[in-house]
């Protein structure tokens, strides 16, 4: 009876296969089950597609232990001949009266062509009539095919599409070549290759599908590859066959054909491989991207053609003003600090200026980039008469109203300038009191991230997946990819640093005033449009950059999350809400570190003033979080028993309180991330005592304290490496708790040993010039460099078998092409609304220079 049951659920779900061709994407998309413990894994995963997502390595022993490697082997040698055969059988049963008609079953003849299909599958003996129960087989078969041929099942179908998928039936029974190019683009749907690699996908051939009616021109109706993703019941995975439909199949169809399919019909997963219609949203994000690309036209044409006529203009002017008001008040001239105000980002500008004062007779010296006139006008000044010093002062009240209003559009016109900010992105010069190594510190952490990411996310498109999981993941070196996950906590660790550092001595200078809201507003308008043009594009535009298999399902998926919680992204709580959450359902799922960091910003205030305040009650409310953290970090990771790399999780406490065994517990939850962000809080603070002053250190002691970061570095990186067995809970514990703030402690030395001068070739190699231009638009290649990493993959119509070669060349790209997005980003979205903000908030002179 077991193997009848088999047999019966392959022959209901093969003929829901074949007859239910439709197109696009389903409304109930099915999520897949990723790997356990990719929550400690870098983990920005982003919706779990049906298509190829499976349950790791823990799959395999289930279904050994429940069907058998043999029989499940033995199971795959019915794919031979399967698809023509069941096609045949379908054909003879199926009574099709006419167009548009609700088709009915031929029960005699199905009978016949029954038994006839299992004997010719080697399912049934007719010497042996006892093996199986005919009638009860018969009976089971007929009122399933009875459900799903019947008047329920066909009654909302399409005309078209009905007809089209008949005639395929009938056209396959005589073999007609395009049916069979159509059975030779399908997939497998007994997969014989999941025994051995794991790998739950058949995709079949995408090009071979598309190409049915170019290929033979008397085929009756144009095709299209999708690819249909079904849960297997009593597994806790999804398998994925591509097939070839009708094109003119709709989704309407699709839904009203498999929706009665039991057990297993609400959760199939239907995408196809097309362009895709263009929704309201993504027309508006166009219109978005192109406003930002006119606008920076305009100033790129401004600074090129424009700017140099009116900056000469405008010196002509304000040296007349100079010579008019030469000798006067300072309330009733115009000053040279205000020229500089007004001129002092040009310094191309100035040297058109002095060529042209120069033909006009006055001297002219090039200081920094700004103009300053001389000339002899005492003998003009004792001529002019009452009247004409009265015309002279409305002049210049005039024209200095002019130079600044002109000055306010220059700044915002050069803020839109591309030549402006690329070039301001391009300098690799050092400033004075530079912390040049954390450039190189941050730029080798952001290819870390996207390194692992070229691997993480790829996981689901690999053929061979049991040689990643058991082979390659076991390697000691491969350690570096699984616990990638810290190279994040390097940007908590700079960021803390450098607020602290630079509020420290804003303060300084200052005598403790700071203008809080500013200090806000600032933040929030540096970051939020690129983040949101991010947003925008990964939730509708990013589904149009090519067509491949899955590409439907994955960003339809990120859509319907963005519509959903984009306004949890734009207040920055994501990680929070809805709680506990789940990072793989988020909205841009990797921008929890954002919300992180910007929670971290908004409470640095209070620490940050304690420190320039007391220093001891700055660093005594730092160690209060800290601990706290830990302790609360300890309770989650115990009770929930987190696991740790690729350690699955000790106990199913996650899945019992929040009903999910992927929910957020601690990877995106500030009270479980803070440390690393408070450790960067401590080292600002010391930077911003030791800067600038001798600091001697003994060799012994700083050769000592390389020795411990690097170790410490190492350990958190390789320390959980096991061949055989598993970490012990509480070692898993202690990891989740301390690993973090142990790693950015380390990185947090090699940066002090660089400052003070006792780093050696480490410091001139993080403190290269190389990584200042790269440094600047790390924000915009985190934001986009997973969006370019998915395009790619979801682009591809077969699966990738994993070698070193390809995953070099894989990272390589991965790693070009988002930075010359980032840099596209920086001086189309970045850049311009920077300059923006200075020239309206931060542009104006606060005093005039004595």
């Amino acid at each position: 009876m077991a193997r009848f049951a088999f047999t019966s659920a392959v022959l209901v779900l093969f003929l829901v296969f074949i007859v239910r061709r439709a197109s696009c994407t389903a409304q109930d998309r099915p999520r897949g089950i990723v790997l356990g413990s990719s929550n400690e894994f870098i983990n920005l995963p982003e919706f779990r597609q049906a298509q190829y997502v499976s349950n790791g390595a823990r799959v395999p022993s289930d279904v050994m232990a429940e069907l058998g490697v043999d029989q499940f082997a033995s199971s795959a040698d019915l794919q031979n001949g399967f698809f023509h055969k069941v096609r045949d059988l379908l054909a003879s049963v199926v009574d099709r009266t006419g167009a548009g008609s609700t088709p009915a079953l031929d029960m005699t003849r199905l009978r016949q062509d029954g038994l006839k299909l299992l004997q010719d599958l080697g399912l049934w003996d007719p010497q042996e009539p006892g093996q199986i129960d005919l009638e009860e087989m018969a009976e089971a078969v007929g009122k399933e095919l009875r459900q799903f041929v019947g008047i329920q099942a066909w009654r909302n179908v399409s005309a078209n599409c009905l007809n089209n998928t008949l005639q395929f039936f009938e056209d396959a029974s005589i073999s007609l070549p395009y049916t069979g190019q159509m059975i030779s683009s399908d997939g497998e749907l007994i997969n014989r290759d999941f025994v051995y690699n794991f790998n739950i996908a058949s995709l079949g051939n995408v090009e071979m599908c598309q190409s049915v009616k170019e290929w033979n021109p008397d085929a009756p109706y144009e095709t299209q590859y999708c690819n249909l993703a079904y849960p297997v019941v009593g597994l806790d995975f999804y398998a994925v066959i591509g097939l070839c439909f009708p094109a003119n199949c709709s989704v309407d169809d699709l839904q009203h054909l498999f929706q009665p399919v039991p057990f297993i019909g609400p959760y199939i997963g239907i995408s196809c491989v097309g362009p895709y219609p263009w929704e309201p949203w993504a027309i508006v994000t166009v219109c978005i991207l192109c406003f930002f690309l006119l606008l920076v036209t305009m100033g790129t044409v401004y600074h090129v053609m424009i700017r140099r006529r009116i900056q000469a203009s405008m010196a002509k002017v304000a040296a007349r003003v100079e010579e008019r008001d030469d000798g006067q008040s300072d309330e009733n001239s115009l000053s040279k600090a205000e020229i500089e105000l007004q001129y002092g980002s040009n310094r191309t500008a100035s040297v058109v200026v002095k060529k042209d004062l120069e033909a006009n007779g006055h001297a002219a010296h090039h200081n920094n980039g700004f103009v300053d006139v001389e000339g002899d006008v005492a003998d003009s000044k004792e001529t002019i008469t009452r009247s004409e010093e009265i015309r002279s002062q409305d002049n210049d009240r005039a024209a200095k109203h002019k130079m600044k209003t002109f000055g306010l559009l220059d700044n915002i016109m050069m803020g839109f300038s591309s030549i402006h900010n690329g070039s301001k992105i391009l300098n690799t010069e050092q400033t004075a009191g530079n912390l040049g190594v954390l450039n190189g510190i941050r730029v080798i952490s952001m290819w870390w991230i996207i390194l692992g990411h070229t691997v993480y996310f790829m996981i689901g498109y690999w053929d061979d997946f049991r040689y990643v999981s058991t082979t390659l993941s076991k390697s000691f070196l491969f350690s570096v990819i699984i616990n990638a996950g810290v190279s994040v906590d390097t940007f908590f660790f700079l960021s803390g640093l450098l607020l602290t550092y630079l509020t420290l001595k804003h303060l300084q200078k200052a005598n403790g005033r700071l203008n809080w809201f500013l200090f806000y507003l600032h933040r929030f308008i540096r970051i939020t449009p690129a983040y949101m043009v991010s947003i925008a594009i990964w939730a509708s535009l990013a589904i149009h950059f090519g067509q491949g298999v899955g590409k439907h399902a994955m960003f339809e998926g990120a859509a319907e999350a963005c519509r959903k919680y984009w306004w949890t992204n734009l207040l920055y709580i994501n990680n929070l809400y809805p709680f506990p959450g789940d990072l793989s359902l988020q909205c841009l799922g990797w921008s929890w570190y954002l919300a992180n960091d910007m929670q971290f910003f908004v409470i640095s205030p209070v620490i940050i003033y304690l420190l320039y305040k007391n220093a001891k009650w700055g660093m005594g409310l730092i160690m209060t979080l800290c601990l706290a953290s830990f302790g609360v970090t300890a309770y989650i990771a115990a009770y929930y028993g987190a696991g740790v790399g690729l350690i699955p999780a000790y106990n199913n406490n996650t899945l019992v309180v929040y009903g999910s065994a992927t929910a957020d517990i601690i990877y995106g939850k500030p009270y479980c991330r803070i440390p690393a962000y408070l450790v960067g809080m401590v080292f600002g603070y010391i930077f911003y005592k030791v800067q600038g002053k001798p600091f001697k250190m003994s060799k012994c002691f700083n050769l000592s304290m390389w020795f411990v970061s690097t170790a410490v570095a190492l350990s958190v990186v390789y320390g959980i490496y096991r061949d055989e067995g598993e970490l012990p809970l509480y070692a898993a514990v202690l990891y989740n708790v301390f690993a973090r703030p142990a790693f950015v402690t380390a990185v947090g030395w090699v940066a002090f040993s660089c400052l003070v001068g006792y780093g050696g070739p480490v410091n001139a190699l993080l403190s290269w010039g190389f990584w200042a231009p790269l440094s600047r638009i790390t924000f915009g290649a985190y934001l986009l460099h997973p969006i370019i990493i998915y395009t790619i993959y979801t682009s591809n119509n077969a699966q990738y078998h994993f070698t070193y070669m390809q995953w070099v060349c894989m990272f390589l790209a991965n790693l070009v092409l988002g930075y010359a997005a980032a840099f596209v980003l920086s001086i189309g979205v970045e850049g311009p609304i920077m300059g923006l903000e200075k020239a309206l908030l931060g542009g104006g002179a606060r005093g005039k220079k004595k």
